[in-house]
């Protein structure tokens, strides 16, 4: 498989740390074949920096300059569709790669049955130094769901819940054309990495191959969060509201599936309207949420008995 590599950079407002990502990329054992960087409206010294960059780098940059603010999902969208590469690999503008990132993904997605590949990323402050973590630990993506999807699960896994991490993605531009547009809502990695498992085989590397920086302006971030900032977060939610949002998400996946949208999906739709529907009055959310519960949907599609604890107890 060729394996020409793109990547995408989406920048704002990135100058601080965005000097380390450029270094490490330049540093790939397996040099990219472009970086398309989308900068979305910064005020500061990122497009000095990406001009720099691009004067001296061993490959071709283009950079794209968007006037007015596109926000996260609309830049990253911008970056992959003007990407000419074979393969397309995602970055973050204030994270290090590991040198043999490129090498790594390039050898997952060798095979033609694979259309995309994420890895692991160690999780460090904004000084690089480690927290005592990965994103796999931070997302509870479980030795069980990573055997589920050495054996092809990868679509039900990822119904379940978002373990993969942007930075460390990266797919066949043939998945370009069913992606974009990306639906209201979805992050864009969690979009890909869907729509790649639906399709065809979407790869888990354990290695940590991407230095994730937690920094006090993350857009997402990877730090953890403790029992209590959980409950505290499930408890300050409107539920009902947070359903509706959740559906229309889904139903947008399986519009752009189509006919192609596995059984899954329909069931897990089919559970997000039984949750989104749970009468005011807790006493009778007991036969639905036991309904769901005996028919595994909480197992399947959320967190089980937490989850069912959740929907009878909170507003």
């Amino acid at each position: 498989m060729d394996s020409r590599f793109s990547i995408a950079l989406a920048t704002c407002n990135g100058e601080k740390y965005l000097a380390a990502l450029l270094d490490s990329i330049a540093r790939q054992k397996l040099p990219p074949t472009e970086l398309v960087a989308s900068d979305d409206a910064s005020e500061d010294g990122t497009l000095t920096l990406l001009e720099a960059f691009a004067a001296c780098a061993p490959f071709p940059v283009c950079v794209l300059r968007q006037p007015e603010r596109l926000g996260v999902v609309g830049n990253f969208s911008r970056a992959i569709a003007a990407c000419g590469g074979e393969i397309i690999a995602l970055a973050d503008q204030d994270d290090v790669w590991h040198t043999d990132k490129l090498e790594k993904l390039a050898t997952a997605l060798a095979s033609p049955e694979v259309l995309a590949a994420f890895s692991d990323a160690d999780v460090v402050d904004a000084d690089l130094s480690p927290l005592g973590y990965t994103m796999w630990q931070r997302v509870r993506f479980t030795p069980y769901e990573q055997e589920r999807m050495r054996q092809g699960e990868a679509f039900e896994v990822l119904l379940k819940h978002r373990i993969v991490t942007g930075a460390a993605l990266a797919f066949k531009s043939e998945l370009r054309d069913l992606a974009l547009p990306i639906p209201d809502g979805w992050p864009h990695d969690a979009w890909l990495a869907q729509l790649a498992a639906a399709e065809a085989r979407l790869v888990a590397l354990s290695e940590s191959l991407v230095a994730y920086r937690q920094h006090e302006t993350n857009a997402v971030g990877g730090r953890r969060r403790t029992f209590f900032e959980e409950a505290q977060a499930a408890f300050a939610v409107d539920r009902a509201a947070w359903y509706r949002g959740d559906l229309a998400q889904w139903q947008a996946l399986e519009a752009r599936l189509g006919e192609r949208a596995p059984f899954a999906l329909r069931d897990k739709i089919d559970h997000l309207h039984a949750r989104a529907a749970l009468p005011a009055l807790r006493l009778l959310r007991v036969p639905v949420v036991l309904n769901e519960l005996i028919r595994g949907r909480y197992r399947s599609y959320a967190r089980n008995w937490g989850s069912a604890a959740v929907d009878l107890l909170v507003k």
